[in-house]
Parts: C-alpha cells; sequence; structure tokens
C-alpha cells in the first residue's frame, strides 16, 4: 500500500477504516451476519480437511437412507449399527507348501510336482455381534500370472457360525482353463455379491438371513490346480480384500438413497454458494455501476437508451428466460454465473444513476470543471468515490438473489452436474424418495443452509446500508 498511497492518503484511509468499523459494530445483527458467513467461510475453505469423501463420486458409506450416527442417543435408535468395513486376513489351512505370504494380501505359487491336483486353503475369521444388516458386500482384487499348462479356480465362500445350522455360502468363484505358455494374464475384479450366487431369489433380501446369528463368521478362501503336464506352474496374487457391512447410521447427516454421506455434499456445496453469490453480485454491480455512472453523468440519448433497456430488462421473466439460457448454451457453472449476473444489474444502475444525477450538480463538481479537469478525471475522483459506498452495500444485498437462483437453477434439474451444489442436494431428495420416505436429514439441511447464508448477506447488506446510507445514519 505503501507504493500506491502517499503517507497522508493512508492515514485517511485507516481513518476512514477505523471509522467505518466503529460504526458498523454498534450494529449487533450485522456482526451476527458476520459470524454466520463466518462459519460458512471456514466450513468451504476446510472442506477438503472435514470429510474424505468424494461429493461427486458418491462413495457408498452405509445404508441406503441410514440416519445420522448421533441419533443412537435415543433408545429407539440405540442399537442401530455402523459401518463394519473388515479387512480379512488370512491364515492357512492346507497347502502351506505352495503359500508364500499370507496375511492381508496372499501369494500362491503353484509348480507341479505330481499330475494330482492340488488343494490350496486359507480362512480368515471375523465377528458380527450386531442386529441383521440390510446389504453386505465383498471386493478383493486378484491377479493370475505365469500360467502354463494348468487348469486353476478360485472360490471364496462365507460361512455362518458354528451351529447346527451353520451354513456355507458362496460369495465368488473364477476358473480359467488353459492358458498359452508364455502368456501374462493379468486380470483385476471387482465383484459385489448377487442373490442368485448366494442361493437366493431377486426378491429375497439375504443379508438378514445370512447374519440373523450373532458369533463368528469365517470367508474360506479355496484354491484348485489341476496340471496337464509336469511342468505346470501358476502364480495367483490376491490383495485389497474388504468386507463391508454397511452400516444403518451414519456420520453427521446420514447417507442418501445410495448410501453416500450427505455431509460431504452439505460441506462442499457451501463452496459453490458462496463462489456463485460473490461472483455474480461482483459482476452484477460492476456493470450496474458502470451503466449508473455514465448514464447519469452524461444524460442525452445515452441516457434514454440504456433507461428504455432497463425497463425492457426489468419486465421480462427471469427464471423462465434463465432455464432456456442454460438449457441452450449447457449447464455449465460459469454460464449460470453469466446469465444471473446479467439480470442483475438494472436495480442498482437505476440507483446509481440517481446518485449521480444529485452529485454532478454539487458545488465541487462544479468546482473540478471550472479548474479544467476532465469528465475522466471527475468521474474516477469525485464521482465513483462517492457512489461506492450504496454500490457496496447493494453488492452485499444482492449475493442472496444470486444464491437462491442457483439452488432454484439446480433444484429443477438445470445445474452444472459436475459439481455439487445445495440444490442438486434438493434435487436428488426429491427424485429419489427422499420426501415419500420422510427422510428429513436429507431434506432440511441443505433447506437451512441456503436460508441461513442468505440471512447473512441480508443481515450484513442492512447494517452496512444504515452505516453508508446518511439518510439511515444513526443520530448521535
Amino acid at each position: 500500500m505503501s507504493f500506491i498511497l502517499s503517507k497522508e492518503k493512508r492515514i485517511v484511509f485507516v481513518r476512514r477504516i477505523r471509522g467505518f468499523w466503529e460504526e458498523f459494530k454498534r450494529k449487533r445483527i450485522g456482526l451476527f451476519g458476520v459470524a454466520i458467513l463466518g462459519f460458512f467461510v471456514v466450513l468451504a475453505a476446510f472442506a477438503p480437511w472435514l470429510t474424505p469423501y468424494d461429493p461427486i463420486i458418491r462413495e457408498r458409506v452405509a445404508e441406503d437412507f441410514a440416519r445420522p450416527e448421533w441419533l443412537t442417543i435415543f433408545p429407539q435408535f440405540s442399537d442401530y449399527p455402523k459401518t463394519i468395513d473388515y479387512e480379512p486376513y488370512w491364515t492357512i489351512e492346507q497347502g502351506a507348501e505352495f503359500i508364500k505370504t499370507w496375511g492381508k494380501k496372499v501369494d500362491v505359487e503353484y509348480r507341479a510336482k505330481t499330475m494330482e491336483t492340488v488343494h490350496v486353503d486359507l480362512i480368515a475369521n471375523f465377528s458380527y455381534n450386531e442386529i441383521p444388516p440390510h446389504s453386505f458386500y465383498f471386493k478383493f482384487e486378484w491377479k493370475g500370472s505365469n500360467v502354463s499348462s494348468v487348469e486353476y479356480s478360485i472360490k471364496i465362500t462365507l460361512q455362518t457360525p458354528e451351529r447346527e445350522d451353520r451354513t456355507e455360502y458362496l460369495m465368488w468363484s473364477k476358473q480359467r482353463l488353459e492358458a498359452p505358455t508364455g502368456e501374462l494374464v493379468d486380470v483385476e475384479s471387482v465383484e459385489p455379491f448377487f442373490r442368485e450366487r448366494l442361493g437366493f431369489g431377486m426378491e429375497e433380501n439375504p443379508a438378514p438371513i445370512i447374519f440373523s446369528q450373532k458369533g463368528e463368521y469365517a470367508l474360506l478362501l479355496e484354491m484348485r490346480f489341476k496340471p496337464s503336464s509336469e511342468s505346470a506352474e501358476c502364480r495367483i496374487n490376491l490383495k485389497n480384500g474388504e468386507f463391508v457391512i454397511p452400516g444403518k447410521v451414519h456420520g453427521i447427516l446420514g447417507c442418501d438413497d445410495t448410501g453416500a454421506d450427505l455431509f460431504c455434499q452439505l460441506v462442499y456445496g457451501a463452496r459453490i454458494s458462496l463462489l456463485i453469490g460473490v461472483l455474480c453480485a461482483v459482476t452484477g454491480a460492476s456493470i450496474g455501476i458502470l451503466v449508473g455512472v455514465i448514464t447519469g453523468y452524461f444524460g442525452g440519448i445515452l441516457d434514454e437508451v440504456m433507461m428504455r433497456l432497463v425497463d425492457i430488462l426489468l419486465c421480462l421473466p427471469f427464471l423462465p428466460l434463465l432455464l432456456t439460457l442454460v438449457f441452450l448454451y449447457g449447464k455449465n457453472i460459469f454460464y449460470i454465473v453469466i446469465f444471473i449476473a446479467i439480470f442483475g444489474w438494472q436495480g442498482l444502475a437505476r440507483m446509481i444513476r440517481s446518485q449521480v444525477l444529485s452529485i454532478r450538480e454539487t458545488s465541487f463538481i462544479e468546482c473540478a470543471r471550472a479548474a479544467g479537469a476532465s469528465r475522466l478525471y471527475i468521474i474516477m475522483r469525485h464521482i465513483v468515490p462517492n457512489v461506492l459506498p450504496v454500490a457496496f452495500a447493494s453488492l452485499v444485498l444482492s449475493v442472496p438473489g444470486a444464491i437462491l437462483f442457483e439452488a432454484a437453477l439446480s433444484f429443477l434439474g438445470f445445474g452444472d452436474p459436475r459439481v455439487p451444489t445445495w440444490g442438486k442436494m434438493l434435487h436428488h431428495a426429491y427424485g429419489f424418495g427422499a420426501f415419500t420416505r420422510l427422510a428429513w436429514w436429507w431434506i432440511i439441511p441443505p433447506g437451512l443452509a441456503i436460508t441461513t447464508l442468505c440471512l447473512a448477506f441480508v443481515f450484513i447488506g442492512h447494517s452496512l446500508d444504515e452505516v453508508v446510507n446518511p439518510r439511515l445514519r444513526r443520530r448521535r
């Protein structure tokens, strides 16, 4: 700042800032708005650290429509379990001479010694002592390589606790018939569980039946190698195993219809709402100030043309026109900002014009003209500084309108699909049954966030207006 302003101007600038703050801090409602806005700014800035999930991918972390975790303090939800994410630890049951590595990763290296079929078995035990879940799934990555003159099969089954009705359910199986010598077989598979594979019909839900008992469960990994020559060999690698039983409760705000975390979507939505609100307001205010100053100072035919254009734009139905433009040009966040800004400057332009019409007739403007000051100098040094405070207050008050219009577009399905927004959360909630299922933890938070953020800017804007507007300024 020392390179831009002289010492005297810096003193005046600092004095004005202090005077403004002394006046603004008397407005309790304004300070309350600043506190709310600060909360959302922190939420947006620290979004990657507040939640580990991607709001666009919508990773499954719990059951569909899982409730918020804090509801377990109430008796009716106290037995609702969290998500159990079990990483299998494999131990050797049979065929130890062929197992090079076991544990969380399995490395089996088979080399034929006889022409008999070889059995290699591993087991991983885990406990489940919660109420029966609604679903579960198992996934892992595997690779078969150096396959030569051998038929092999891999099978994973789930065993229920050691009781009379102990049952085994086939989770996954794979068989490869003869690979050419020297060919590298590199296959990675992520397999969900299917009802048919477990022996259930499409209408049946096997999860509550399989996990109807509390106790020790086990995953059994069975490999079979059948050589066709004495030089047969094969190598199997398994890693990244994961057995997941989605919980009925999760996180602060629960989950949506796909089991994705809603708190993540809410946090990242704050970024887009703040970005759109500020960009639209700044762009619209810049256009409004430019049009208002030029038409108010120069007047004449330019003033008439611009004001008639303002009248026409004010008469247009904004939302239907905005929907049409977004439909024609694409659902892009950049276009949405531009379209909202284009239709958001008319009121400010009229206000600035009326201010300029009054200021240009004052004595200090006449003195500047008499001293030979150019029009550009008068506008930049006298007109603009006098209208900026009012324009700034109007700018802050225009942010809520931009946020609400973006939320309306997203709710109607015209938002940018590549970014998470609160309006999109409400759109998905309406489209995927949150209203019919009364999933309030999905509906209320985004609506409350939109309302609260808009109120924050309204509180700040009205307080600024009282400070900068001489007619509303508090008399001492």
